[in-house]
């Protein structure tokens, strides 16, 4: 019987030559392709007719500001009870349907007391409200 040849494992070297370069060729290659989508370009625009502006004043929608205070309400500076309230704001709702309802919180008022007058400001048909916090 013959020797056996027994192998040494000699490492194999890879070039990293030629892949450094193929790697820094496609970055170049994906930095100059890339195209960043501009997100204003999908929005619709109005845009205005070429014609001489028209002197239109508009009026500004009416408004209304309710106060909560803690255990009482203010009707445009006035203390009245929920009753009154809701029976002017039915008056007034009946007239103007976009009447704008700025209801001013006390900080320290109840919640209960804010609820209550959304629910009179929905039950009349009023839809502009807003709500803001007073200190």
């Amino acid at each position: 019987m013959g020797k056996r040849k027994t192998f040494r494992a000699e490492a194999l070297s890879v070039p990293m030559s030629p892949m450094i370069d193929v790697v820094f060729q496609l970055l170049i290659y994906f930095i100059v392709t890339y195209k960043e989508d501009v997100p204003e370009a999908h929005l619709a625009v109005n845009v205005p007719a070429p014609s001489p502006p028209t002197q239109v004043q508009e009026v500004p929608p009416p408004l209304l500001e309710i106060e909560v205070h803690p255990g009482e309400y203010r009707l445009r500076g006035r203390v009245l009870s929920l009753a009154t309230i809701q029976s002017t704001l039915e008056q007034l709702a009946a007239t103007d349907e976009e009447l704008t309802v700025i209801i001013k919180a006390n900080q320290r008022a109840k919640t209960r007391s804010l609820i209550r007058i959304l629910d009179v400001c929905k039950g009349v048909g009023l839809k502009n409200l807003n709500v803001m916090t007073l200190q």
